[in-house]
């Protein structure tokens, strides 16, 4: 199984949004990982297609084909969950993205056949997982398998690592905390977390004033 990392800024109330990030200090922590494969959700895309208006061009020929590979090129692979299909007809906007090499969709055995048949058709890699939903433990071994990575990092707005961290899938957490307050309207990381009476243990690894003035965290998951 690879090391899987998630990684986020959050204010110092737990907020996702609602305040301003430093792209530079937030990329080049994220980047330090090293992480061969980048995890996100599908509707963390969703939400980008929106913050764009929605405003970008349609499909064209080379969209129907993998990028040729680049020499020494280490971007990071795209590992996308979307059992659903929510993404169809969408993906060519990331495919484009200077930051991707390329895109792989984690389905279930239950995804939609017109879905499957247009991910074939634009030469994407997906893998079956789960039956109705995305089994990430059995999409991780595949993973693993096929890559040979070692390292996943994600920095979803906090469902999918919710999820992940349910599930004991998360080894290390990584968070930069803007000294911000935002009040109840903007929605927090841990939102969805549903551990019953369970609780995950972490251990501090690191406690740091950056250039930025935000403080960064990093912690082991105790499994």
């Amino acid at each position: 199984m690879p090391r899987i990392i998630m990684h986020n800024q959050i204010s110092l109330d737990g907020a996702v949004s609602g305040f301003q990030i430093n792209p530079g200090t937030y990329y080049s922590i994220l980047n330090s990982f090293g992480a061969q494969m980048y995890l996100v959700g599908s509707n963390t895309l969703l939400s980008g297609l929106k913050s764009m208006g929605n405003r970008f061009s349609p499909e064209e020929a080379e969209d129907f084909q993998k990028a040729a590979p680049l020499p020494d090129d280490k971007r990071p692979l795209w590992i996308v969950p979307d059992s659903e299909g929510k993404l169809q007809g969408f993906l060519h906007v990331y495919r484009r993205y200077e930051h991707c090499r390329d895109i792989v969709i984690l389905v279930a055995v239950d995804t939609p056949p017109d879905y499957l048949k247009y991910l074939e058709e634009r030469n994407y890699t997906y893998l079956i997982a789960g039956e109705k939903k995305v089994d990430f433990r059995s999409a991780f071994e595949q993973i693993s398998q096929r890559y040979h990575t070692d390292t996943i990092i994600t920095d979803n707005t906090g469902i999918l690592s919710s999820l992940l961290l349910e599930k004991a899938l998360i080894d290390q957490i990584s968070l930069i905390v803007s000294p911000t307050l935002t009040g109840k309207k903007p929605p927090k990381l841990f939102r969805e977390l549903k551990l019953g009476k369970r609780v995950i243990k972490l251990k501090p690894l690191k406690a740091e004033i950056l250039e930025s003035k935000d403080l960064l965290l990093l912690f082991d998951v105790v499994k």
